[in-house]
């Protein structure tokens, strides 16, 4: 962009008529040697000498950008526009002056005017890029996103590109199109965390969103992908995404293992008590499970985080049949779905307890009848 510029400089010094031609040459100088404070100066020079020639009105614009004065800018931008409107260069810069000013529909507006097959194919790129920002802030998300792909199209080799498009599509709630695009942004920049961990996080999502066998399969991809991000240096929320991704991948051992690291760095925090409470129930050591949801619920502040440790200690309560203790826990997380289930089961589990109780009563009467008759056998003529 900056060679074109230049090159359109020298071309616009040739139509600077002699009456500005010095402070032209002054602000072409001052411009390249990034002096920018000089170049305004020589430029509003060549506006006030050469009022309807765009050019001059253009590079002041472009040198008052730099400066953050923005306001000045769009002016400036604005009348080479109005000289020259069908010019390319004074469209794409007048809109990015509207977006500095905050004028995102008019930035839109103008940037839909160019055909971004006329601009340099190194360029196509960073015009889709810009669109996007102009929709998506005029209210047009749908627009933006469309932008973001194109952009993206454009520079197949950008992993920032293709970032850029699998985050707008998952945060636009299209999972499967952000999870693809982020998946290319990873094959591109593997090392980036940024760039893994929102590819991660778009697993996990889809994972939650899918039935079956590919609902494992995805979170197993999940988890492999997630693997370079559980290094000697992650943090907490990092070993906690890690986790997550190789709980729904069914990775029980594995999953525990980034728990207990994760735990080293902030046992305080309830989530990883919660996480391993999880992680121990599914691999089916119920007593750890037990202390790690306790754990939870002491350390949970917000209602919200504690019915969800609450509801995970009465499931644990359920598996060892301690109904007594699964009532009072889901009774603490309000869930009187489930102290109803659990009572019930309860009253099952005392009338099977009573009925064996009566059947062993009926087994040892019938032994005791059994006994009786052998010892009358015995007997003299008990034969008879």
């Amino acid at each position: 962009m900056r060679k074109t510029l230049i090159s359109l400089l020298v071309v616009a010094g040739l139509l600077v008529s002699g009456a500005a031609f010095a402070e032209w040459e002054a602000g072409v100088a001052a411009f390249k040697a990034r002096n920018f404070a000089v170049a305004e100066k020589e430029f509003q020079e060549v506006a006030a000498k050469q009022p309807d020639w765009p050019g001059g009105h253009y590079m002041l614009g472009q040198v008052q950008l730099q400066l953050g004065k923005s306001k000045d800018a769009l002016n400036a931008l604005k009348k080479a526009y109005e000289l020259k409107p069908g010019d390319v260069s004074y469209q794409y810069i007048l809109a990015q002056a509207y977006l500095k000013t905050g004028g995102y529909s008019q930035a839109a507006s103008m940037l839909q005017k160019i055909n971004p097959s006329s601009l340099p194919s190194q360029q196509q790129g960073k015009y889709q890029q810009l669109l996007a920002v102009a929709l998506d802030r005029s209210g047009n998300a749908s627009g933006a996103l469309s932008a973001l792909r194109k952009a993206a199209e454009a520079n197949p080799t950008d992993a920032k590109a293709w970032y850029n498009y699998g985050t707008t599509a998952f945060n636009a709630g299209d999972t499967a199109t952000g999870a693809s695009a982020l998946e290319k942004a990873v094959n591109l920049n593997g090392s980036d965390a940024k760039v893994r961990t929102a590819y991660v996080n778009s697993l996990i999502r889809l994972g939650r969103e899918k039935r079956g066998d590919s609902k494992q399969a995805t979170y197993a991809k999940a988890a492999q992908a997630a693997t370079p991000l559980a290094s000697s240096s992650a943090n907490y929320d990092t070993l906690l995404l890690v986790a997550e991704a190789q709980l729904g991948a069914k990775e029980y051992s594995a999953a525990t293992s980034t728990l207990n690291r994760a735990k080293a760095k902030a046992g305080n925090d309830w989530l990883v008590h919660y996480y391993l409470a999880q992680a121990y129930t599914a691999a089916g050591n119920f007593n750890d499970a037990k202390a790690a949801g306790q754990l939870a619920v002491d350390r949970a502040a917000s209602a919200a985080d504690k019915k969800r440790a609450w509801q995970q200690v009465g499931f644990v309560g359920e598996k060892l049949k301690n109904y007594d203790e699964a009532i009072v826990a889901y009774r603490n997380a309000g869930d009187q779905a489930g102290v109803n289930r659990v009572e019930e089961n309860r009253n099952i589990a005392s009338e099977n307890a009573t009925i064996e109780k009566e059947n062993e009563e009926i087994r040892a009467l019938e032994e005791e009848r059994r006994r009786l008759e052998e010892e009358i056998k015995g007997l003299p003529g008990g034969g008879r």
